[in-house]
């Protein structure tokens, strides 16, 4: 399981590399990394589980993260429930994105980062209010990878957005403005935990 001595920091190279593409089906080490990425997103979403391993909560977390130059990464917004009761976890690899919406957005408290560590509460990340992908995710129930395109708006896509730039050496804090520079619409509806 990765902990947060694992995750590599701003400033580290490797979180400015673009990451490589994953070979289907996927190989043990690969299979690997992105059963431990998810499986630090579940355990950091549990209160007792993350003081006992002493990790910062997240929505999301990217192959680069834990230097392992790969386009995987995990997201699980759990706590978020769309008008469907829609919970949102994925093992993405290989994702592209295909179409992102005119409309911006960015979540008022700002967005934060497992590898970044400074506080940058004053400023805020402008992201597609929607966007449609497609990508290989992985199943852990099944063990099975499967093709799929989907579409994400809100707080989703926003969350996939961050991590789909980490597999392109993008850091949220390139794209970070002030509230006053950006037309983007906030999003209120949302918590900020990564």
């Amino acid at each position: 399981m990765y902990l947060d001595k694992d995750i590599i920091k701003e400033g580290n190279p490797i979180l400015r590399e673009k990451a490589k593409e994953v070979k289907i089906p996927l190989n043990n080490h690969d299979l690997l990394c992105l059963e431990q990425l998810f499986q630090y997103l579940i355990i950091s979403e549990n209160d007792e589980l993350a003081k006992q391993y002493n990790i910062r909560p997240g929505v999301g977390i990217a192959a680069p993260q834990v230097g392992e130059s790969l386009r995987m990464f995990a997201m699980s917004c759990v706590d978020f429930l769309d008008e469907k009761q829609t919970k949102y976890a994925y093992a993405v690899i290989n994702p592209k994105i295909v179409e992102a919406s005119t409309e911006m957005t960015y979540l008022p408290d700002g967005e934060g980062c497992l590898s970044v560590v400074r506080d940058t509460i004053e400023y805020v990340v402008p992201r597609h209010y929607q966007i449609k992908f497609k990508a290989y995710v992985y199943d852990f129930f099944t063990k099975k990878t499967k093709f799929i395109t989907k579409t994400l708006k809100g707080y989703p896509a926003i969350v996939f957005q961050h991590e789909y730039d980490h597999l392109d050496g993008i850091l949220y804090v390139d794209k970070m403005l002030h509230k006053d520079e950006t037309s983007a619409i906030p999003l209120y509806t949302v918590k900020n935990d990564e």
